[in-house]
Parts: C-alpha cells; structure tokens; sequence
C-alpha cells in the first residue's frame, strides 16, 4: 500500500480530529463506520486515501450520505444498521421526538433502542439490521478502523466481536456509548469496561462522540 501524505490541516472538519488525525492511513486501507448519518467521518476518512463502507438506517440521513458520496468510488453506502446477531432483522427504527421538524438535523438521535429518552415510541420506521460479526468474516481482509455510534446498540455489539475474537485484530475502534440516554445500558455499560480492562484490549475507545 501506498503511504498517502496529506497536510492534515487541510483535512475536512470531525468531531475528534486531533485523535483521528494520529493513525497512520496508507492507500486503501479499509474503514467501517457504523452509524454514519450524514458522512462526517466517513468524508475525513476517504479524504485520507482510505476506502470506507458506510452502514445507515436512517432513510433520511442515508439518502443523503449517499447523494453526497455517490460518485466516489471509495465509498460503499449501506441502507441499514448493525447490531449483534441476536438483534438483527427488521427492527423499529424509533425517530428522533423532534423529527418531524427536521427529519436530517434530528436524524442522528433514531435508535432500535425504545428506551431511549428522545425517542418518540410513536413515531418509527422499520429497518433492516444486519450482523455485523457476519458481514466483517464475508469482507476476508483487514479492518484498520471501525466505528460504531449506533445509538444504544453499541454494548451487545462490542460484546459479540469480542467473542468472535474480531474486535482484537481492528487496530483502532472508536464507540460512542448512550447509558446517559439508555438507562438500562448504564450495568452493561459499566461490566463491558470492565472486561475491556481485565482483556487488556488496548484498542478499543470508548469515549467518542
């Protein structure tokens, strides 16, 4: 692979930059965000020379992921979410309780999750979920950098990776986790910190956002 030298000062705006912009990115390596919306990371990350494969389910934010990144060869945009094998299918896909005024600005609050405390229960689109253990054995090459903000999901997932023994051989994963808005989450949460400190599991960040 070829090493890609860019001035980073020139690179597109993202939330945590000055933690993405430390990994070594050479041409073609490959990046998975999960919960994509709109393009944020996936943009940074194809402007580094990466090759990146976008999971969304919301409709809204996926048509315009897709829009804006449908002539880029480098990007591969997915209608759908991600979760551990026990919650794929289709699912409710609870929408934002401000939705309805801006079905783009409020989309990065939908979640599977009903407990979720800015959800409207009401209010719901039925989505594909696919597992993602499953798809990353099918793509049979290496992952340099995954990222999951899928709005309370995220705890089984990490779980199921870590079990399949996937997760250890990502160099780089970052997670947004939502025990602050999913309070069911806040155990799951706690114990999966937990082992990710007693696995010694280096990798894994746990404080996107």
């Amino acid at each position: 692979m070829q090493k890609i030298k860019k001035n980073l000062d020139k690179a597109p705006h993202v939330f945590g930059r000055e933690t993405l912009d430390k990994i070594e990115i050479n041409e073609g390596d490959l990046v998975i965000d999960c919960g994509a919306n709109i393009g944020e990371v996936t943009n940074y990350f194809q402007w580094r020379g990466a090759d990146v494969i976008s999971f969304e389910p919301n409709p809204y934010a996926h048509q315009a992921l897709k829009s804006r990144f449908r002539d880029n060869k480098k990007v591969s945009c997915l209608e759908g979410g991600v979760a551990a094998p026990h919650a794929c299918g289709e699912k409710k896909l609870f929408l934002h309780e401000r939705a309805k005024e801006n079905q783009i600005t409020y989309s990065t609050g939908s979640s599977i999750k009903e407990d979720k405390n800015n959800v409207d229960k009401q209010n719901f689109i039925m989505v594909k979920i696919i597992d993602l253990g499953k798809f990353i054995e099918g793509l049979k090459r290496p992952i340099k950098v995954l990222k999951i903000d899928i709005e309370g999901a995220e705890i089984d997932l990490l779980n199921s990776l870590i079990d399949r023994g996937q997760i250890q051989n990502i160099p780089h994963v970052f997670v947004e986790t939502h025990e602050k808005k999913i309070p069911s989450l806040r155990k799951p949460t706690m114990l999966l910190k937990r082992r990710i400190q007693e696995e010694n599991l280096s990798n894994i960040n746990l404080n996107w956002i």
